[in-house]
C-alpha cells in the first residue's frame, strides 16, 4: 500500500503466473481500494486557524510525531463532519481564538456542533489533547482553546495532556515549544498503547501498527506524571531555589518532570484544574510566620472559587508538600516552626477538599535559613519516586488467544428483514421461508429497530416498497426522513450496520410478454429505493448487496436465487464503495465529508498575449482560503491626516476610504477589516532572477494543473490563472525569509555550499529562528543573496512553498448609518531604524548556515525599515485602485442602553470613536460621551482635529450653551487632549494622565450610571489606562477584569 496516493501498487517478478500466488492477488485486486489516512494514522491533528500559526503548528507536531514513531495526519476543521470526527481515537486539536473569544472560520461548524448539549456523549472512548493560541491582550484571551477543552470533555472524550496556552502578544512559538516538551509524546504514547490494547473499535478498522488478533501487543510503561509547582516569597523567601534542587534530584533519580509551573502565573490554577489521572503534584511553598506567600494564598483561592469538592477524585490524584520556611537564626527557627507549619496546613486542606490525597509518609519541611536543603530535598525527592514506582503499570505485552478458524459469517449470524411497505413485509415473509442460513425475522422499519439490530450485530435486510412508476411508498419515504434527520446517539449506533438493501414491487402487467418489458426494467426499481440506502450509508452504515424483486413475476427458484445473491454479500462483506457521504448530522458541516483525491501541482505560464484555463482545485490552506473567499473593492478615497507629515521619515497617518461592495455592504460599527496588502515593487523585481524570469514575465498568466491529467484537481496556493506579477505581489511574502518548509522544497535543487549551508539551517530551529527574528527584518532576496544563490531556482517550488502574505486587520473607522457604501480605515505608517545584519550573519557563519561571503554582504541595508503594509497604504495605493478585503464585527460595539460611554486612544487609535461619534450623532444618546485622545503635538499629529472639535458639544461646562443646536449635531460631552511632546513650554501628558485627572467624573459615571469604557490603541498606552482605571474604580484590578468580562471594559490593543 501507498498511503500517499491511496492505492495499491505492485511490483511483478518474471515468473509471477506460474507461482502459487496468483489467488492472493486476486483477492487483493477485489479489495476495496479506498481505505482512508484517517484509518491509517495512530493520530489526528484537527487545526482551527485564521493566520496561519495554528496549521503550522499543527504540521510541526505530524513531523515531530513520525520522529517519534507516531504516525499522524493534519486535517482542516473546515471538512470538519460528525462522522469522521466522531471515529478518530486520538485527537490533538490545535485552535487559535478569533475577535472577541470567537472560532476561526474554518472551525466555527466544528464549534457549534461542540457547543450543542443534545450531542454530549458522542465522542465516548475518544483522547484527546488542545494547543489553544490567543492574545493576552485580548479580555476573552485563549478562549477558543479553554472552550475547546472543556466542550471535548463534556462530549465524553478523556483528556490526555494538559491545555497548551500560546500567548502571541508574547513568545507564541516558545509557548507551543514549552507545550509540546512538557510531556506530549508520553501522552501520546501511552494513549497509542491504550488504545492498542483495547483493540479496535466494533466496526471500525484497526489503527496504523495495531496488533492483530494473534500477535502480541508490545509492553508499555505507564507511570503517574510529576507535576511541580512553586510559591515564592518576592522579599526573602527559598521556594524557587528548592525547587531547582528537586528538580536536579529527580534528574540524578531518572524522575521525568512533566511541568514545572510558577503559581504566580495566571493559568497555575488552570493546570491544576486539568491534571491528568493519576498525576502527582509536587508543591514548594514559602510560608513565613505571618502565613503562607501570596502565590499560595492566590491557588488556595483559586482552588476554593474554582474546583467543587471532591471534583478531581475520579482522577485519582496525589500531591506531595515541602514547606520552605527562612529563618534568620537557629533560634527563631524553633521558635516559628510551629506556627510555619500551622499556616502551611492551609495548602493540603485545599487539595484533600479538591479530592486529592497525600502521598504516604510524614510532611516535609526544610528552613532554607539554618538547615541542609540538599538533605531534605532529597528526602522529598525518594518519597516521590517511591510512590511513581508503587502507581506504575504496565499495558501490552500479553500474546493474545489464538483465534478460532473463521466460519462462514452467515452460518453464525441471525437476519432480520426490516420493513417499509405492506409489500415488502409480503416479500419478507417469502424470503424468510426460504431462507437456510440461519434465523430470520420480519418486522417494522424503524429507526429504533435498525438500532438495536446494530448494537446486537445482527444482519440487516431493509425491504422498501416501489411502485412500478419508480415512486416510494409512503412508508419508506418516512423512513428515508427519519433516517435523515437521525439523532446523533442513534447514528452512532447505525454506523455498525451491515445491510442489504431489497427494492419490492408488484405489477400489474398480464401476458408474458407485458412481463418480460417489466423484467427489463426490473434493474430501475433499485435505483428507486437509493434515498433509503443513501440515507444509511451517509451516516456510516455498509451496504453489501442491493437487489430487486417483483412480486408479480417471482416464484420459488428466483426467490432461492435472491437469498443467495443477499448470502453472498454478507459473506463477501462491503462489496463495492458506498455512496460518498456528503452531510452531517445537525448540518454543522460546510461541506462534503468525501475526502477529494488531489494531484502533484504542475507549474504552467502562457506567452506574452495567451490565455489559460481556469485551474480546476481548491485552497491549499487557511491564507490561501482569504484569497479565494475576499471581495474585490475600489479604493474612493484617500487623504493625510497629519498636519506635518514626512513619510521618508516615517511620519505618516492617511485615511483609506474602499467602496462597501458585496459583502462588505452591512459592515458593523468598530468593526475590523482585514485587507491583503501588497509587496514592495523592488523586492519583486529582485526575485525574478532567482527564478528565471525578468520584469517583461510579469504580465504573463499563470497556473497550477496537476502532472497525472487534466481530470485531477489540485490544491491551489492563490488563485489562477493569475499575472505572474500579482503572484509575487500579491500572494507572496517577500518581506521575511524563507520557511522551513519552503527550504526543504528548494533544497534538493541546491547545489555545493548553498545547499550545504540549508542542510544545517533547517537541522537548526535556533538559527532558523535568529535569522527569521522580527527587529532583523531581513527579506526574501537578502537571504538568498547572502547564501549566494543568484539564480536557478524552480518557479514551481518557489510558488507553492514561499511563505504566504497574510491579510493585515485595521479598526473601521466609519460609521454604517453615516456612510453605508463606504468603508473607512485610519493608518499609521510603521517604521525604524534598520538593524545591520553583521552580527546576525556572523554568528550563523560560525555555524555553518551561511557561507563565508555573506559576511562581506551583510552591510549594505537601506537605513530605514518601513511596514510592508502601511508603506503600501501610505506611499503607493491610489484612488481607483482595487483591493482584496473582508469584514467581520468586534467587541468595539456602542452599549444598547443609554449610559456613559468613556472613549480613550491614542495616535490611530482614534479611528473607532470617529465612527462611534458619527453613528452618536445620528442616535438619540442623552447620557455623557467623553473622549481622551493623545498624540504628539497639536500642530503636528493631531488626527482628525476639525472633526473632533466640530462634534464636541458647545460650552462645555455651561449648560445653556450646551443645549444650544448650531448646525449638526454634536455628541460628544467633553474632549481631553493629551500631547506627549507639546510646544515649547508646555508640560507632556499622555492620556493615562488625563484618565487619573478625570477620576471622580470617571467613577461616577462607571458606579452609578453603569457606563461602558472603550480603549484603542497599543499596548503600552493600554496597560497604561487600565492601571489608572485600577486606581480609581473600587476593587482595583479585579474590578477592572470583572467589567471586561462582563463587556464594561474593551480594550483593543496592538504592538
Amino acid at each position: 500500500r501507498n498511503p500517499s496516493r491511496n492505492i495499491i501498487e505492485f511490483m511483478y517478478v518474471k515468473d509471477f503466473w506460474d507461482c502459487q500466488y496468483f489467488p492472493l492477488a486476486l483477492l487483493l485486486l477485489a479489495a476495496p481500494l479506498s481505505l482512508s489516512s484517517s484509518q491509517m494514522a495512530d493520530v489526528q491533528i484537527y487545526f482551527g486557524s485564521q493566520s496561519g500559526t495554528a496549521e503550522c503548528f499543527s504540521e510541526e507536531i505530524k513531523e515531530e510525531a513520525e520522529q517519534h514513531g507516531i504516525s499522524a495526519e493534519v486535517l482542516d476543521l473546515q471538512r470538519f463532519t460528525v462522522e469522521d470526527f466522531s471515529a478518530c481515537r486520538i485527537v490533538v486539536l490545535v485552535v487559535s481564538t478569533y475577535g472577541d473569544g470567537e472560532p476561526s472560520d474554518n472551525a466555527a461548524a466544528f464549534h457549534r456542533w461542540a457547543m450543542d448539549p443534545r450531542n454530549d456523549g458522542a465522542l465516548k472512548g475518544q483522547r484527546f489533547t488542545v494547543m489553544g493560541l490567543g492574545d493576552m491582550n485580548y479580555s476573552k484571551f485563549n478562549n477558543m482553546g479553554l472552550m475547546t477543552d472543556q466542550n471535548l470533555e463534556r462530549l465524553g472524550a478523556t483528556r490526555i495532556y494538559l491545555r497548551g496556552v500560546g500567548d502571541d502578544s508574547q513568545d507564541i512559538a516558545a509557548d507551543f515549544a514549552n507545550w509540546k516538551a512538557g510531556g506530549l509524546w508520553a501522552s501520546l504514547e501511552k494513549a497509542i498503547a491504550e488504545v492498542r490494547q483495547e483493540g479496535p473499535r466494533n466496526g471500525s478498522a484497526a489503527m496504523a501498527g495495531t496488533p492483530g488478533p494473534a500477535q502480541a501487543a508490545a509492553p508499555v510503561v505507564v507511570k503517574p506524571e510529576l507535576y511541580v509547582f512553586y510559591g515564592h516569597e518576592e522579599v526573602d523567601g527559598a521556594a524557587t531555589d528548592c525547587c531547582n534542587v528537586f528538580q536536579e534530584c529527580c534528574k540524578t533519580s531518572g524522575l521525568e518532570v512533566s511541568v514545572v509551573q510558577s503559581l504566580m502565573e495566571r493559568k497555575a490554577i488552570e493546570t491544576v484544574k486539568k491534571l491528568p489521572k493519576h498525576a502527582l503534584a509536587v508543591v514548594i511553598a514559602d510560608v513565613g510566620p505571618d502565613g503562607v506567600c501570596a502565590a499560595v494564598r492566590k491557588l488556595v483561592r483559586n482552588m476554593s472559587l474554582e474546583i467543587d469538592s471532591g471534583a478531581l477524585k475520579e482522577k485519582q490524584i496525589s500531591f506531595c508538600q515541602l514547606t520552605v520556611a527562612s529563618s534568620k537564626c537557629s533560634n527563631s527557627a524553633a521558635s516559628l516552626k510551629s506556627s510555619i507549619e500551622q499556616h502551611s496546613l492551609a495548602i493540603p486542606k485545599t487539595f484533600e477538599r479538591a479530592g486529592v490525597d497525600p502521598v504516604e509518609g510524614p510532611a516535609h519541611y526544610v528552613d532554607a535559613g539554618v538547615e541542609d536543603v540538599q538533605k531534605v530535598v532529597r528526602q522529598v525527592c525518594d518519597a516521590v519516586a517511591k510512590h511513581i514506582k508503587n502507581n506504575t503499570k504496565t499495558i501490552g505485552g500479553q500474546a493474545a488467544p489464538a483465534q478460532a478458524p473463521a466460519q462462514a459469517e452467515t452460518k453464525q449470524q441471525n437476519i432480520s428483514i426490516f420493513c417499509a411497505g405492506g409489500e415488502a413485509k409480503e416479500a419478507a415473509e417469502a424470503l424468510s421461508s426460504l431462507w437456510s442460513a440461519g434465523s430470520v425475522t420480519v418486522e417494522d422499519a424503524s429507526l429504533a429497530a435498525l438500532a438495536s439490530a446494530a448494537q446486537r450485530r445482527v444482519h440487516a435486510i431493509v425491504a422498501v416498497e416501489c411502485a412500478a412508476d419508480g415512486s416510494l411508498s409512503d412508508a419508506a419515504r418516512g423512513l428515508s426522513t427519519q433516517l435523515g434527520a437521525a439523532p446523533i446517539a442513534v447514528r452512532a449506533q447505525l454506523k455498525q450496520l451491515r445491510f442489504a438493501l431489497l427494492a419490492v414491487a408488484a405489477t400489474d402487467y398480464g401476458n408474458a410478454g407485458e412481463r418480460a418489458s417489466a423484467s427489463a426494467a426490473l434493474a430501475e426499481l433499485t435505483s428507486a429505493a437509493t434515498p433509503v440506502s443513501q440515507a444509511l450509508s451517509k451516516i456510516g452504515a455498509g451496504c453489501v448487496a442491493s437487489c430487486s424483486v417483483d412480486l408479480q413475476d417471482s416464484n420459488e427458484d428466483k426467490l432461492k436465487e435472491l437469498c443467495g445473491t443477499i448470502q453472498k454479500g454478507f459473506t463477501a462483506g462491503l462489496g463495492g464503495t458506498t455512496p460518498p457521504r456528503t452531510d452531517v448530522a445537525s448540518g454543522y458541516a460546510p461541506v462534503s465529508a468525501s475526502k477529494p483525491t488531489f494531484g502533484t501541482p504542475k507549474f504552467s505560464i502562457a506567452a506574452r498575449g495567451a490565455t489559460l484555463p481556469e485551474a480546476k482545485g481548491e485552497p491549499s490552506d487557511v491564507l490561501a482560503r482569504f484569497y479565494f473567499d475576499a471581495q474585490k473593492a475600489k479604493v474612493l478615497k484617500k487623504r493625510e491626516l497629519r498636519q506635518k507629515p514626512d513619510a521618508e521619515h516615517g511620519l505618516s497617518t492617511v485615511e483609506v476610504e474602499i467602496e462597501a461592495a458585496g459583502d462588505l455592504k452591512g459592515y458593523t460599527l468598530g468593526g475590523t477589516l482585514s485587507l491583503m496588502p501588497q509587496n514592495d515593487p523592488a523586492d519583486v523585481k529582485a526575485v525574478l532572477p532567482l527564478i528565471g524570469f525578468t520584469e517583461a514575465d510579469l504580465d504573463r498568466p499563470i497556473s497550477f494543473v496537476a502532472s497525472e491529467g487534466a481530470t485531477m484537481s489540485v490544491k491551489l496556493p492563490f488563485p489562477t490563472p493569475c499575472k505572474l506579477g500579482d503572484a509575487l505581489a500579491c500572494y507572496c511574502d517577500l518581506a521575511r525569509v524563507p520557511s522551513k518548509k519552503m527550504l526543504q522544497a528548494m533544497q534538493a535543487r541546491l547545489s555545493g555550499e548553498a545547499r550545504a549551508c540549508v542542510e544545517k539551517l533547517i537541522a537548526d530551529p535556533e538559527a532558523l529562528k535568529l535569522l527569521s527574528a522580527a527587529p532583523l527584518c531581513c527579506s526574501m532576496h537578502e537571504f538568498w543573496e547572502l547564501l549566494g544563490v543568484t539564480a536557478g531556482l524552480d518557479p514551481c517550488d518557489f510558488l507553492l512553498n514561499c511563505p504566504r502574505q497574510k491579510a493585515r486587520e485595521f479598526t473601521i473607522a466609519s460609521s454604517p448609518k453615516a456612510s453605508a457604501n463606504s468603508i473607512t480605515i485610519c493608518v499609521s505608517l510603521t517604521s525604524h531604524e534598520s538593524e545591520s545584519l553583521a552580527a546576525v550573519v556572523d554568528k550563523l557563519h560560525q555555524a555553518g548556515c551561511l557561507p563565508a561571503s555573506s559576511v562581506a554582504k551583510a552591510g549594505a541595508r537601506a537605513p530605514r525599515f518601513f511596514g510592508l503594509c502601511s508603506k503600501w497604504l501610505s506611499t503607493r495605493l491610489k484612488v481607483g485602485d482595487i483591493v482584496a478585503a473582508k469584514q467581520r464585527s468586534s467587541p468595539l460595539q456602542l452599549p444598547g442602553k443609554d449610559v456613559p460611554i468613556i472613549m480613550i486612544g491614542a495616535g490611530a487609535g482614534v479611528a473607532p470613536f470617529r465612527g462611534f461619534w458619527e453613528e452618536l450623532r445620528r442616535g438619540s444618546q442623552t447620557a455623557p460621551a467623553a473622549l481622551f485622545f493623545g498624540c504628539r503635538n497639536s500642530e503636528e499629529d493631531w488626527l482628525y482635529k476639525d472633526e473632533m472639535n466640530a462634534a464636541v458639544k458647545l460650552g462645555a461646562g455651561c449648560g445653556a450653551l450646551a443645549r444650544m443646536q448650531v448646525g449638526p449635531k454634536r455628541p460628544i460631552t467633553c474632549l481631553f487632549p493629551a500631547f506627549s511632546r507639546p510646544s515649547q513650554g508646555k508640560e507632556k501628558q499622555y492620556v493615562q494622565d488625563l484618565v487619573r485627572a478625570q477620576s471622580a467624573s470617571i467613577k461616577a459615571w462607571m458606579d452609578n450610571m453603569g457606563g461602558s469604557v472603550f480603549i484603542c490603541g497599543s499596548s503600552a498606552m493600554g496597560t497604561g489606562v487600565l492601571d489608572a482605571l485600577g486606581e480609581i474604580l473600587a476593587g482595583g484590578r479585579e474590578a477592572v477584569e470583572a467589567l471586561r468580562k462582563e463587556g464594561r471594559i474593551v480594550a483593543e490593543m496592538w504592538g
